[in-house]
């Protein structure tokens, strides 16, 4: 899912469930909506470097309450 499909999606009120999770293996974050990653227009997984880069974009979203999950493991 790319960011404009995200907000078509928030602008629907169909997505139940967003969070920030941290990549051990790429030591940044990524952004997840209802289980998919938000990708690139090259259908790469989008990384963040730090949670408030993460956190902003959601912001411009609009979207105020999301989960941050830093074990993505057991």
């Amino acid at each position: 899912m790319n960011e404009r499909d995200m907000k078509l999606l928030l602008d629907a009120q169909a997505l139940k469930k967003i969070q920030v999770h941290y990549g051990v293996m790429s030591q940044g974050y990524m952004i997840v909506a209802d289980g998919k990653p938000l990708e690139t227009g090259k259908k790469e997984t989008r990384e963040f470097k730090t949670l408030d880069a993460a956190a902003k974009l959601l912001f411009k979203l609009g979207i105020a309450d999301f989960a941050v999950k830093l074990k993505t493991t057991g």
